[in-house]
């Protein structure tokens, strides 16, 4: 009887698993904070001084690319290119933007280890979004990460991390606040997520993660109510991405024909 007991409960087990949504199980805090990490650059800059300065975030998405806000590489831009024409915008594609990873970090307000080179390969004004290219033979080791397939529900906690006012791979636990598809005055096309969490400057272009390390959203902009933050949507996320591989495969069906 016990025998029987012991194969059936084994068989319930299986077919449990079998039943579920295929989701990787829900990471402890350890290898959330180890995934998100690794999972997570420095957009960083050089003062006249010779200093190192983090100025955004940036979330790995494969082996050799970097999501980020559009805005950050629009200023790393304005910056390098000494401001564009009046009237019109900086157009940041091909424009050089280096990075650091986790491991490579000292201590705040000191030198890194090592610096990287990418370049934007992508930009999206109206959804404030921009893909890097990591440069290089020796690209560092790191993890990347999924954009989520289901979103969390309303009240449903995430993660962030990135660099608030420098200080390096800060992490915070946010709610998810409401989504929207658009908002009032300039803030784009959306849709957003909107985030309760205390996010600040350093955090833009990084990324809310829920408990399984899955993307939900890149910072875009924070407002003056308290640890009111918004996220690009996995939406408009997944479209961006769309767009840039039909560029790409078109790109590579011209040179064919050449």
């Amino acid at each position: 009887m016990k025998k029987i007991l012991g194969i059936v409960t084994l068989l319930l087990m299986i077919l449990g698993c079998g039943s579920g949504t295929g989701k990787l199980p829900v990471r402890d805090a350890s290898q959330l904070t180890s995934h998100m990490g690794s999972s997570t650059v420095a957009l960083v800059f050089t003062t006249e001084d010779g200093d190192v300065l983090p100025f955004c975030s940036g979330v790995w998405i494969s082996d050799v690319e970097i999501l980020t806000a559009g805005h950050c590489a629009a200023a790393i831009a304005e910056k390098t290119q000494g401001g564009g024409i009046e009237g019109l915008d900086i157009d940041p594609v091909d424009v050089p933007v280096h990075y650091i990873v986790q491991d490579e970090v000292t201590s705040v307000g000191k030198e890194p280890t090592a610096i990287h080179l990418s370049k934007v390969v992508s930009y999206d004004k109206d959804h404030d979004l921009a893909l890097l290219k990591a440069l290089g033979k020796t690209i560092p080791s790191h993890d990347h990460t999924n954009v989520v397939s289901e979103m969390p529900a309303l009240g449903e906690h995430v993660y962030i991390v990135g660099h608030p006012k420098g200080m390096y791979w800060s992490f915070v636990e946010g709610v998810i606040s409401q989504y929207h598809d658009k908002l009032p005055r300039d803030h784009g096309e959306g849709p957003y997520v909107q985030i309760s969490a205390p996010v600040w400057f350093g955090n833009s272009g990084g990324g809310a993660f829920d408990s399984r390390g899955d993307l939900v959203g890149i910072a875009s902009f924070i407002t003056r109510a308290p640890n009111t933050s918004f996220f690009v949507h996995p939406d408009a996320i997944n479209k961006f991405l769309k767009s840039v591989k039909e560029r790409e495969e078109k790109r590579k069906d011209i040179n064919l024909l050449k």
